[in-house]
């Protein structure tokens, strides 16, 4: 009896030496039939270094894997080493369970030559092999067609849960080449990072990092509910290069160089089963971009920055809660055959749009389409929009001498910008030599046909134009400055506009007798005929029209009214009468001695063209002698000021009540100048108010409008040929020289040597 039991037990541990035995050893065997066979299985040859089975730790090894191309020596896919780890006790629980997946180096090549890949003949081979019966492919059809199911009903379905746990990919490389068109996208140090993975009511989270060898970094945190099919993206990019994408630009633009760099916060909130209902936010922002035009010139922008409050397309609701665009500049360039640097740059994508139709295409002209289900409305709202630091660039080669021009500190500003009702957008920008512009938008994204707008231009300086009035009349503009107000009501595309033109001591150069001209017209004697004592031409332009008439321009229609104007006076001779007795000379040179005034208003906080125009041609005489200082004092009396100030402030009131206006523009406040004392409607008025004004308020806001002034002035003259903050000086005169002033709020222009 002893001897058979030492039998069996001898034979059963040569049986378990035996198992053990061929579990070590298998896995070389099935490696070396594996490679060698390689190419009957997908027609490709592999190389594998190692493949080894621990049978105490059921722990399978594969080093330095290598799946090659058809060359059998570049490597299509391959890896260092991969490690996978089993769990079999956990059966006994019904869980087939990886404790461990972790695979390192993992790199992988694809080309992409049109509709051809690397890896397009394993595909065809294994299409060659592929024997699935027509009633599988039913099956599997059948299947889809029921919708998507979640883990937890297909862990139903099995013997056993399945469990995932510590999948791990670590310095891995993966490289796209798309040799048709150029590109390549290389990703470096590509890591994931599962804690695990359930098919069951368990959360699983997926991290994954990797940095693309142009650069930027990309990091990936998902989190999906395997019962439920909850899911939650979170997708950190940092400083990724824009310029690998240069190649596709090719399709759509004509370009030499891009770059810059796009960085993205963004987090996507939904179910699987519906992804189209998921709530995207976070925040999107570029960086440093410039796009350099085939011609060497560039645009671009220092940085975007979009924060999204809530995006869901299945909502078709966009909440943007703010756009900040920083340091954008650009340039539009006009040729003579009538094309722009735009139409240069679209022109791969001109070329493509113009194409013929493929005549091969099959008619589908008479077959009933199904009509689509209405779209839901668009919910669109940005809460604040603000482009600072930008400016933009004329270039006019059509004229006869190019023109070039550049607006810079160009901001914008909005806020709760939606696409249903009226929102207001305030856009302020610098000219050159101190003049600066300044538009009020109101209207709804909505109705683009409807929108009330104000434009104001002040202290134009004209000589920069002067290559226009060279094209269209012959006559270059050797001086003047201009301001221009424009009220713009616009309702179904119908537009009523109210505009005045302010200019002040414009003059123009002999006429160029090389330059056919547009217009015929008598510049010199137009504009000494039209300017009055003070050197000065104001006039008003009314516009009304359709916008959507091709031949209606709000600018032609005033260029035209100037024209004519300048026209019909330069044929009325008579007018010259009373009007040569102190023009002309006077501006030539500067005699502080006689000229050392510039009377204002001293209900203003800004100045005329006039004004402007005359304190900055005294600065003249510092150009010549640098010794010299100019020093710009501020007199009105508190006084009477109050006491007319106060008789304004009611005729502002009156006509905000009478014409219910809250706010008021240029226009408006020559309507109030026109209100006379005697007007029995502003008597009543002023009647029933007058103790409403208090005295001291008023000498508190006149010395407040002095402050701005001196600020104004300051800053244009600081903007002239000679002047420096050692050689100009703007100040208000002391309380006890105000209040003995007698005479109107003015300047006083005094010399002094540094």
């Amino acid at each position: 009896m002893k001897k058979a039991i030492k039998i069996v037990l001898i034979s059963l541990v040569a049986l378990i030496v035996l198992i053990f035995a061929a579990l070590k050893l298998a896995p070389g065997f099935i490696k070396d039939y594996v490679v060698a066979h390689s190419e009957e299985f997908i027609g490709r040859k592999m190389a594998i270094e190692d493949v080894s089975l621990n049978p105490f730790t059921f722990t399978v090894n594969v080093d330095k894997f290598a799946l090659l191309e058809p060359d059998g020596t570049t490597p299509f896919v391959a890896f260092e080493k991969f490690r996978i780890n089993v769990d079999p006790l956990k059966i006994v629980t019904r869980t087939a369970a990886v404790s461990e997946i972790y695979m390192k180096g993992l790199y992988v090549h694809v080309t992409q030559n049109g509709d051809r890949f690397n890896f397009s003949d394993i595909l065809d081979f294994l299409a060659k092999a592929d024997s699935a019966s027509p009633d599988t492919v039913a099956a599997d059809t059948a299947a889809s067609d029921t919708g998507m199911v979640n883990a937890a009903e297909i862990a139903n379905g099995l013997p056993v849960n399945i469990s995932v746990k510590n999948i791990v990919f670590e310095n891995g490389n993966i490289i796209y080449e798309d040799t048709k068109i150029g590109s390549k996208i290389h990703i470096k140090d590509f890591g994931v990072a599962i804690p695990a993975v359930y098919l069951s009511n368990k959360q699983t989270d997926v991290g994954v990092s990797l940095k693309f060898a142009d650069g930027g970094d990309l990091n990936v945190k998902v989190s999906v509910n395997a019962a439920t099919n909850d899911f939650n993206v979170n997708v950190g990019l940092k400083d990724f290069a824009l310029a690998c994408g240069k190649p596709y630009l090719n399709d759509f633009i004509a370009y030499k160089d891009f770059s810059g760099s796009v960085s993205t916060d963004i987090s996507v909130a939904g179910n699987l089963g519906d992804v189209l209902s998921s709530n995207v936010s976070g925040i999107v922002s570029v960086d440093n971009v410039v796009l350099t035009e085939t011609s060497g010139k560039t645009i671009g922008v220092k940085h975007v920055g979009v924060g999204i409050g809530k995006a869901n397309l299945n909502e078709n609701k966009f909440i943007i809660d703010s756009v900040i665009v920083d340091g954008a500049y650009a340039h539009l360039d006009m040729y003579k055959d009538g094309k722009t640097n735009i139409d240069v740059l679209l022109a791969p994508l001109n070329k493509k749009s113009a194409a013929p139709a493929d005549s091969s295409a099959p008619d589908t002209t008479a077959k009933e389409e199904a009509k689509p289900e209405p779209a839901k409305k668009m919910v669109a709202k940005v809460g604040k929009l603000y482009v600072h630091n930008t400016k933009v660039s004329a270039n006019d080669q059509t004229l006869t001498k190019p023109f070039n021009y550049t607006v810079s500190g160009i901001t914008v500003n909005g806020s709760n910008i939606n696409f249903d009702t009226p929102c207001t957008v305030n856009v302020t920008a610098a000219f050159p030599e101190g003049g600066s512009v300044s538009v009020k938008y109101k209207g709804a994204l909505s109705d683009i046909g409807t929108m009330d707008a104000y434009i104001s231009v002040k202290n134009l300086a004209l000589k920069h134009f002067s290559n226009y009035s060279l094209h269209y009349t012959g006559y270059p503009i050797s001086a003047g400055t201009m301001a221009f107000a424009s009220e713009n009501k616009i309702q179904d595309f119908n537009l009523e506009s109210k505009n005045t033109i302010d200019i002040y001591n414009i003059d123009v150069g002999d006429k160029d007798d090389s330059v056919d001209p547009e217009f015929m017209v008598p510049m010199k004697v137009g504009l000494y005929i039209l300017k009055d004592k003070n050197d000065k031409i104001q006039f008003d332009v009314p516009v009304k029209g359709n916008m959507k008439d091709p031949e209606f321009s709000v600018l032609k229609i005033i260029w035209k009214t100037v024209m004519n104007l300048i026209i019909k006076v330069a044929v009325s001779p008579l007018k010259v009468v009373g009007n040569v007795a102190t023009t002309g000379a006077g501006m030539v040179g500067l005699d502080l001695g006689k000229n050392d005034e510039i009377i204002i208003d001293f209900k203003s906080a800004t100045f005329t063209s006039e004004q402007y125009a005359k304190a900055s041609k005294m600065t003249e005489v510092l150009a010549n002698d640098p010794k010299l200082k100019l020093i710009f004092t501020q007199y009105y009396n508190p006084t009477k000021s109050a006491n007319k100030i106060k008789q304004h402030k009611l005729k502002t009131d009156f006509y905000k009540q009478s014409q219910g206006k809250q706010t008021l523009n240029e226009l408006d406040e020559r309507a109030i100048l026109e209100i006379k004392d005697s007007d029995d409607a502003f008597k009543a008025y002023a009647k029933e108010h007058a103790a409403e004004v208090d005295e001291k308020s008023l000498k508190k806001e006149l010395a407040e409008l002095a402050a701005k002034r001196n600020d104004d002035l300051l800053k244009v003259l600081m903007q002239q040929n000679g002047v420096t903050k050692k050689n100009i000086k703007v100040i208000t005169a002391p309380a006890a020289a105000l209040n003995s002033h007698k005479s109107k709020a003015m300047y006083k222009v005094t010399i002094d040597v540094q």
